[in-house]
């Protein structure tokens, strides 16, 4: 084809070779042909355009992502329908809603159907319910009844009582024994299971083993001593009076020994005025530095700031230490291998020390146990102080009653003047 132009000329179209009429007129911003070897395959897909055969190729892939295959193997029936409905007159037709590209990407396209689910068409325990129900029926056979069956009949059978419990505020109510054997309240609880009890919460709440053990072995009071009371024998008072003497004898005892020990052993080494005054200035006063400036002391300077010089070895000393200490090294080889062959020979003396080491391993958990089982004699600790044990004790005689150390004084007719003046009767 050609066309004519302005300028009178005639206008080629493009040839495979990119030529045009104004190839060669010197005109600019005109595509240069490109030079290459199309006898090498290297080059055939280097300077080819292949652009068409990709957007085939892309959307060939479309069609079998979206639609499951090629529409054009497609049968027409999968692709058209015959519109076999009659519009009305007068009627508008409603706009076709066309599901969303996401809704289309989310449906299945494969065409392997899905596997079936086997477990939902199983029933659990299906084996042990089909022995069960066998069972029941060779049961049912020979006429026995399962227990759910028997428990139902013997309920028909049961004569019906309703039982209702008698509110606490009715002041005509009838009393009972609270120690005798059978208490009336549990009335309603006979001939019934403990585990339907239990079930319904109907029954009463079992102790538990905690509350059976006792939290101490001491007594909940503590009982004073016999020699302790108003009128007590000649031996009970005796007794309590020989145990607070023996503590007041260890309370002396522990006294003199801190004294003895903070006690100076001779006079010379007692201190004096001058001592505590030299203790009461230490550190306070600098001492002078005159002898530490002597000509012996440059000297020692020069000692500590000079560094020692390292000799260096040579080499029959190298020598001589490398053999000692292969030497050595096989002494102590040679040492472990007879100690070991010799303690062959050592077996009784092994087992004499094993022995021994536990027997003492036993006399030491036998100390602990009794440590723990008078531990648990003893008051538990409720603060930071100790408990100490009180001993109480009267002298015969005027009443004088001794408790941890203090001494109180009472006149023999103090009960008896208090007694009368109750009485009415004080004189």
């Amino acid at each position: 084809m050609a066309a004519a132009t302005s300028r009178g000329g005639v206008e080629q179209g493009n040839d495979f070779l990119g030529f045009t009429a104004f190839s060669k007129s010197g005109e600019k911003n005109t595509p240069k042909r490109k030079r290459m070897n199309r006898n090498k395959k290297k080059n055939w897909k280097k300077h080819i355009d292949v652009k068409d055969v990709e957007e085939f190729m892309d959307d060939v892939r479309l069609q079998e992502r979206t639609v499951g295959g090629l529409l054009a193997e497609r049968p027409n029936e999968n692709l058209f329908f015959v519109d076999t409905k009659k519009n009305k007159k007068g009627r508008k037709l409603k706009k076709r809603t066309r599901p969303l590209k996401i809704d289309l990407i989310l449906q299945p396209d494969s065409k392997v159907p899905p596997p079936k689910d086997i477990l939902s068409h199983q029933v659990p325990n299906a084996k042990k319910l089909k022995r069960k129900r066998e069972r029941e029926e060779k049961l049912e056979t020979k006429g026995i009844l399962p227990r759910t069956d028997r428990l139902l009949l013997a309920q028909q059978d049961k004569p019906s009582s309703t039982h209702k419990d008698e509110p606490n505020n009715n002041p005509t109510r009838g009393f009972y024994d609270l120690w005798a054997e059978k208490n009336p309240l549990d009335s309603a609880f006979e001939g019934k299971e403990q585990w339907y009890l239990e079930q319904t919460k109907k029954g009463r709440v079992k102790r538990p083993e905690r509350l059976n053990k006792k939290p101490s072995v001491l007594p909940a009071v503590e009982v004073a001593a016999p020699g302790a009371s108003y009128n007590p024998s000649y031996e009970s008072h005796q007794d309590l009076l020989l145990k607070a003497h023996e503590v007041e004898v260890k309370k002396l005892k522990e006294e003199k020994k801190l004294e003895r020990q903070l006690k100076c052993s001779t006079r010379d080494k007692a201190p004096t005025e001058e001592t505590r005054l030299r203790e009461l200035c230490e550190g306070l006063v600098e001492e002078s530095e005159e002898e530490d400036n002597g000509p012996g002391a440059k000297d020692e300077e020069q000692k500590a700031t000079s560094l020692p010089r390292r000799e260096r070895k040579t080499e029959r000393q190298r020598k001589k230490e490398k053999e000692a200490k292969v030497l050595r090294t096989r002494q102590e080889a040679e040492k472990t291998e007879r100690l070991r062959r010799q303690g062959l020979f050592q077996l009784k003396s092994i087992q004499t020390s094993l022995k021994s080491r536990q027997d003492e391993l036993l006399r030491r958990k036998k100390l602990r146990e009794q440590k723990r089982k008078a531990k648990a004699l003893q008051p538990k600790r409720l603060g930071r102080l100790k408990t100490k044990p009180s001993t109480s004790y009267r002298s015969s005689g005027p009443f004088t009653s001794v408790k941890s150390g203090c001494s109180t004084r009472h006149s023999p007719w103090t009960g008896v003047a208090l007694f009368l003046k109750k009485a009415g009767k004080f004189f």
